[in-house]
């Protein structure tokens, strides 16, 4: 299936902080926040020969993400933020479902992830932090078998506003706003010991309605490259981009500093890449340890990434 993080592995809730300090006109939260999580998916996000997988087929995922940051770059008032320090921690059970069903001579499936997020956030001198349910996400997907080498993969998740979420505070476990995401990903053989996996996802976030602000639409993919060195043992380059293609908007205008338009309507950019491990155990089961350093950062925080992963899969 294609493991999706339910989640943002950070909320922005800084901005409440920062934004009050430059002299934003609107009093948003939210700034480069998405529903995304990216670098959820790494080595194999698909299964191979999925035509030949039993026709009721289930797979329980347990994740667990560590994200640290201790820079918040502004672009849009040219430069980065001292004194900033964001934590986060989450554990997301996942569960896939995959049917005989055919849709578009595709197999179709479902899946849905629900996290438990913890967070800390310190900036100018002011800090909070929460620990709860997270924001939940679900999603029908259509799994194409393109021979034993190459899957391919289209669905549509749908991100619910289950989670905390206080307008005041700093730290939240939810966005506050619905997003729904077009995603096509695919797994690849290129070769019998290479594999290749890319997920890429487009964001339309809805109105957060305790503030009237909007985020941005939102290109993203997660990637992946690995070599088996062992008959269980693959090891690789994981990482991921993301890329906010339209303005933040408050109130229906876009956002404004000091009252003056932003040259790039405070649109997010991040460049992932890292090291990770991918294991095979009792025969169908893996685990994988992935991790990553942010570069190339524009209005969003600048840090590092863990993922930690089992799938344990079952049919019946």
């Amino acid at each position: 299936m294609n493991p999706t993080r339910a989640f943002s592995p950070l909320r922005l809730a800084t901005s409440v902080a920062l934004l009050s300090c430059v002299g934003l006109s609107a009093h948003a939260t939210e700034s480069g926040v998405d529903n995304i999580g990216p670098g959820t998916d790494g080595f194999f996000i698909l299964p191979l020969d999925s035509d030949n997988l039993p026709d009721n087929m289930v797979a329980f995922n347990l994740y667990y993400n560590y994200y640290k940051a201790t820079k918040l770059d502004i672009s849009s008032l040219g430069g980065k933020v001292p004194g900033v320090e964001i934590k986060s921690e989450a554990v997301i059970p996942r569960l896939d479902y995959l049917s005989p069903l055919r849709v578009a001579g595709g197999r179709l499936g479902f899946y849905i992830a629900q996290p438990w997020i913890k967070q800390e956030v310190a900036v100018f001198g002011l800090s909070d932090d929460r620990e709860s349910m997270g924001d939940t996400t679900l999603a029908p997907i259509v799994l194409w078998d393109m021979g034993k080498n190459l899957t391919l993969a289209a669905a549509l998740e749908v991100t619910i506003p289950t989670g905390e979420y206080d307008a005041s505070r700093l730290a939240n476990t939810s966005n506050n706003f619905y997003t729904y995401k077009p995603l096509v990903s695919f797994t690849w053989l290129p070769t019998e010991n290479t594999e290749l996996s890319m997920k890429t996802t487009y964001s339309f976030n809805q109105e957060n309605h305790d503030t009237d602000y909007r985020s941005g639409q939102i290109f993203h993919f997660d990637y992946s490259a690995s070599y088996q060195v062992a008959d269980n043992l693959h090891i690789g380059l994981n990482g991921y981009y993301l890329k906010q293609t339209t303005d933040d908007k408050q109130y229906g205008r876009t956002v404004q500093f000091n009252g003056e338009d932003v040259n790039d309507g405070v649109k997010g950019q991040v460049f992932a890449i890292g090291p990770a491990v991918h294991l095979t155990f009792l025969k169908y089961a893996t685990a994988e340890l992935r991790w990553a350093k942010e570069f190339d950062v524009e209005n969003r925080p600048e840090g590092q990434m863990l993922w930690a992963k089992v799938t344990i899969p079952y049919a019946f």
